[in-house]
């Protein structure tokens, strides 16, 4: 399917009884134990949400997402995922609020090395024995550098390391960075995908 029937069609679950051609939205915050989809409350998992997540891994061609809060709640997952003492190479003009995330609240835990990924020599050099995260966000914001995805994919692979990248800057309409050897993409929904500033929200969609 082309890429503007997934975005209207992927996502819709029509309801049996009164086929609906758009989702209703779903207010319950608790459902009914023993449903058909396993949900149990609003905050773990509903409707709306698993459509959204079902929608987002459609479009970056991937083979599932998770939403978030905030773009800023979904890159902190990832930090919040890694073991203790873990080090990660990240962009030195990273989204401010995703820097502050990694030295605030993860400083002590985890080691982190600011580079310009626009440079594969830095990135390479920068590289430890415990490196175990590449973040790279291209374009960067509010820098718009660009980075070449394939190359530090391949970077790495080559140290058994995962490699994220913030996509929120184009989008799926533009680029699929799984396609491009990416294990994780993340998004702040808050921009583009939502049309800027128009909701609150972020996301992460991952390539198995």
């Amino acid at each position: 399917m082309k890429f503007e029937t997934l975005s209207i069609h992927v996502g819709n679950a029509t309801p049996e009884r009164h086929r609906a051609v758009v989702q209703p939205i779903t207010l319950s915050t608790t459902f009914a134990h023993g449903n058909e989809a396993g949900m149990v409350y609003t905050r773990a998992n509903n409707p709306n949400r698993e459509s959204l997540e079902k929608v987002l891994a459609a479009l970056e061609k991937g083979e599932d997402a998770a939403a978030f809060s905030s773009g800023n709640a979904a890159g902190t997952a990832v930090y919040q995922a890694l073991a203790p003492g873990s080090h990660i190479v990240a962009p030195d003009d990273m989204y401010h609020g995703l820097h502050n995330s990694m030295v605030q609240l993860f400083g002590g835990i985890h080691e982190v090395t600011f580079v310009d990924m626009s440079n594969l020599e830095a990135v390479r050099n920068a590289i430890q024995a415990n490196t175990a995260l590449f973040w790279i966000e291209t374009p960067s914001n509010p820098l718009l550098k660009i980075t070449d995805i394939q190359e530090i994919a391949a970077l790495a692979k080559a140290q058994g390391a995962i490699l994220a990248c913030d996509n929120t800057f184009v989008s799926p309409v533009f680029q699929n960075p799984l396609q491009l050897g990416a294990d994780l993409v993340m998004h702040s929904s808050t921009k583009y995908l939502g049309g800027h500033s128009d909701l609150l929200g972020g996301a992460l969609v991952t390539k198995k």
